[in-house]
């Protein structure tokens, strides 16, 4: 009898082993991060090897989204300068800019890349589809439509936004919107001229929200998912308070309110959206830095939490002498107003320039251009806040990360 009751509990523990495994397994994502190649980062009192980058370009690493480990990071793909990345809506391509940090003239000078790739849905691997110009200079940012149809690119340099269809084997094909920004801001040194930084379509795939840092503007634009062409809304645009300079946005969960990350003032600015009209309507303007804090500070990442709850931000010091904050900033989300309560200022990595949560939204990624490494960090459900797990993975000049799901 005794012999059966061990039998029995074995068994019992198997079974439970193995239904954690799968659970494990059904959590398990591909943690893909663009990089910049042969770049170094010049700040003083660094330690050696820092903000120096020997990357060759996108790497993958595979993560468990239940236990927050993660294996050996691998070279998925040898490409320059993959400054951003995104990943299409079924999953299956990934596409990448080639950003030239120099980038900053007329289009034949210098001028970037966009590349797509297939992705191996068991290693992770990617397979390079074909490469083209993205018709600017300094494309620092692209995403596709809702329909995986069309990648849109901002060109920081050349101040332009530019629109190319995706094929159905998921390369891409030719241009079909071109929209030159003009004009300028305050700060004679940054806004001298217009500098789209992000572009995004919304919720209903019917506008295109595009950030612009030189102007302190949001453009709206109309979107034909059928043709790519993009045309200006009525109203065309909103603004922030002058010096802002507007970096990266999000919508909400719900598609009622989008968040507005100003890089140069660190500022959050809260928008209710009619999607009807394709218009932002403020509603509130925060800072992200604590007050009083003498920095010099550039606001970089923004997202939603999954459940809709939280959105979390990410500061950067950015000079050789200043105090702080290369911080998280989580915020509460009011579910009926949109608006945002700060939960916390959370220290992390220095120079945090991107950042990611997980899909499931069990971790936060946290990842420093400067010193080649990304934390690991478990968040609260129920508060929205981040503790320390002491997992770190060492991939160079980390700048954008993406996840993907792991095939079963």
């Amino acid at each position: 009898m005794k012999r059966f009751w061990t039998s029995l509990c074995i068994a019992l523990a198997l079974l439970v082993c193995s239904h954690q495994s799968l659970e494990a397994q059904g959590k398990d994502f591909f943690l893909y991060s663009g990089t910049y190649t042969g770049f170094k980062f010049v700040r003083h009192n660094l330690p050696n090897g820092a903000g120096e980058s020997h990357s060759k370009g996108i790497y993958v690493v595979r993560f468990n989204a239940a236990t927050g480990d993660f294996g050996e990071p691998q070279l998925a793909a040898e490409i320059a300068n993959p400054s951003f990345i995104t990943i299409s809506p079924n999953h299956r391509f990934l596409y990448a800019v080639s950003e030239d940090p120099l980038s900053v003239g007329p289009p034949l000078d210098h001028a970037s890349y966009v590349s797509a790739y297939a992705i191996d849905a068991s290693t992770g691997k990617l397979r390079l589809l074909n490469t083209k110009p993205t018709g600017g200079t300094s494309t620092c940012f692209l995403s596709l439509d809702r329909t995986g149809k069309y990648v849109m690119m901002a060109n920081f340099g050349s101040s332009s936004v530019t629109v190319l269809n995706v094929h159905p084997d998921g390369s891409l094909g030719g241009m079909t919107a071109f929209m030159q920004h003009l004009g300028h801001s305050v700060n004679p040194q940054i806004q001298n001229v217009p500098h789209p930084h992000s572009i995004l379509p919304s919720p209903d795939n019917k506008y295109v929200i595009v950030s612009d840092l030189g102007l302190d503007k949001i453009f709206v634009y109309n979107f034909d998912d059928n043709t790519g062409a993009l045309s200006p809304a009525d109203p065309h645009f909103a603004t922030v308070t002058g010096g802002g300079g507007p970096r990266h946005f999000a919508f909400g969960r719900d598609g009622k309110f989008g968040y507005q990350l100003g890089e140069m003032s660190g500022t959050l600015n809260v928008f209710s959206w009619n999607s009807e009209g394709g218009a932002l309507t403020p509603l509130q303007e925060l800072s992200t830095v604590t007050p009083g804090l003498v920095t010099d500070n550039h606001s970089a990442e923004i997202e939603i939490s999954p459940d809709g709850k939280f959105l979390y931000e990410s500061n950067r010091r950015v000079t050789n002498d200043a105090r702080g904050p290369d911080s998280i900033g989580v915020y509460a989300i009011d579910p009926s107003k949109g608006t945002l309560t700060q939960v916390e200022e959370k220290p992390t990595i220095i120079l945090p320039r991107s950042f990611a949560l997980d899909p499931t939204g069990a971790f936060l990624l946290s990842a420093s251009e400067l010193n080649n490494t990304i934390v690991v960090y478990k968040i609260d459900k129920a508060t929205g806040k981040l503790s320390e797990t002491g997992k770190k993975i060492t991939i160079d000049t980390p700048v954008c990360l993406k996840f993907v799901p792991v095939q079963p």
